[in-house]
């Protein structure tokens, strides 16, 4: 019995000291507990705070760190945070850190493979990026024909507001603006893809929205429960959020193979490709007979739920910030409208030639632009060799993410930062945006 107790204590020994000792010279951060690592302690200051960005903000002030970078662990996975628009930069520009995750999170969300565009790395995201922007392209991305329904969904986002004032029979009405942009801003993406305009009051869409808006409050892409102890998915599936993770994407893509079938039903191999997904099946008729094709359906589902959350999120949360500071803050609606009527008038919707002439309004986007954004985190990097960011180790494989708080938030470059002031970047009657102001990141791999 000793000699047991005696055998069992080394291991347990050799276990904690294995599971709480950092690699050398790893970013500083909360003491690792064996097998949570330091998922405990930033699940205490998460619930402190309220939100995992704000979590880090309390790592800023207890770790002084002048690099704006923090090693934790959860389970066995390693996670550095790059806070500061320095380490952000930093890390947008390190090529052994343009790998992506390979956890069972993301896997789970595309079919159990690393399939996609946002979390793929290597030859597979090189071949479907360079394909997806070019045939983008073809269908006004980044020129003339996005602009064109950019303007046509703002006029029609004018053609909902008058339509409910007429409906109430007043020239005054309340408006529910909680995700009233939604369905506006995907249209911008999706027609390109799809060729479809969605109906704001589409009940199909919008339900697809309101649960992945759901989804998105309860995980974020640094993961959730389940991704960094993957036998909970076992053992506690609803517990860890697993059930609803896949009810989710299951549900998703229905809706998407719905959409792919009717292309499939109407589309013509002889006739020029009207969409993205046009082009896409094009694409996969023309691999068929290739057994290392990575043109497959599965990859087309996987690509469009990237799209689709990356086309709608983003500009759907900045716009409901701008609003809701504009309705809290009269003064800045009454600037704005002072600004559009000496450019405009009153007989014309603004295009983009007319940007330039209206600074103000330019600046009410790129302040909801960081209020957004300063709560949120980057997509997941992963060191595909062991390498340096601002002087401190990172081992192989370790996830390495940027949590804009730090650098959008930061009262040296914006003074008294929760504030809502446009008027913070105006200089000379032009809009002028801080030099460290990089919201989607920076480098090759931003998605």
């Amino acid at each position: 019995m000793f000699y047991f107790i005696s055998f069992l204590t080394v291991i347990v020994t050799i276990v904690f000291v294995l599971e709480t000792r950092k690699p050398k010279n790893y970013p500083p951060g909360p003491q690792w507990l064996p097998f949570i690592g330091s998922a405990l302690h930033i699940a205490q200051l998460r619930s402190k705070c309220g939100m995992l960005c704000k979590a880090i903000d309390e790592l800023h002030k207890i770790y002084l760190n002048p690099t704006g970078l923090f090693g934790l662990k959860f389970g066995a996975d390693m996670l550095v945070v790059a806070y500061s628009a320095a380490a952000i930069k930093e890390l947008g520009t390190n090529e052994d850190l343009d790998g992506r995750p390979n956890s069972v999170f993301y896997r789970t969300r595309t079919f159990g493979k690393k399939i996609g565009i946002l979390t793929v790395d290597g030859d597979l995201w090189q071949e479907h990026r360079r394909f997806i922007m070019r045939h983008l392209k073809n269908f006004g991305f980044a020129g003339r024909g996005m602009l064109n329904i950019i303007e046509n969904e703002a006029e029609m986002i004018v053609k909902e507001l008058k339509e409910g004032m007429k409906k109430a029979g007043t020239k005054e009405t309340i408006v529910d603006m909680k995700e009233f942009f939604h369905v506006f801003v995907l249209n911008n993406i999706w027609k390109m893809m799809t060729g479809i305009r969605y109906d704001r009051n589409s009940k199909e869409v919008n339900e697809i929205l309101m649960m992945f808006t759901k989804l998105l409050q309860d995980v974020d892409m640094v993961g959730t429960l389940f991704s960094h102890f993957p036998f909970l998915r076992f053992v506690a599936p609803g517990l860890s959020g697993y059930e609803q993770f896949v009810e989710n994407h299951t549900r998703f893509y229905a809706f998407l193979r719905k959409e792919v079938q009717r292309h499939r039903e109407n589309f013509v191999p002889s006739e020029e490709p009207k969409d993205l997904l046009d082009s896409y099946l094009q694409e996969i008729d023309n691999h068929e007979r290739s057994d290392d094709s990575t043109f497959i359906e599965e990859q087309l589902l996987a690509v469009c739920l990237d799209l689709f959350l990356a086309g709608s999120e983003t500009t759907n949360k900045s716009l409901g910030f701008a609003f809701l500071h504009m309705t809290l803050k009269p003064e800045i609606q009454d600037k704005a409208h002072k600004e559009l009527t000496s450019v405009l008038g009153n007989t014309r919707f603004p295009s983009w030639e007319d940007k330039s002439n209206l600074p103000y309004c330019d600046a009410i986007v790129h302040e909801g632009l960081r209020f957004f954004m300063g709560h949120t985190f980057g997509v997941p990097h992963r060191a595909l060799e062991d390498t340096r960011l601002c002087g401190y180790n990172i081992p192989k494989n370790t996830m390495v993410v940027g949590c804009f708080r730090g650098m959008l938030m930061d009262p040296i470059t914006y003074p008294d930062p929760d504030n809502f002031n446009p008027d913070r970047y105006i200089k000379n009657n032009s809009c002028i945006i801080p030099e460290d102001f990089y919201p989607f990141g920076v480098g090759r791999h931003r998605w």
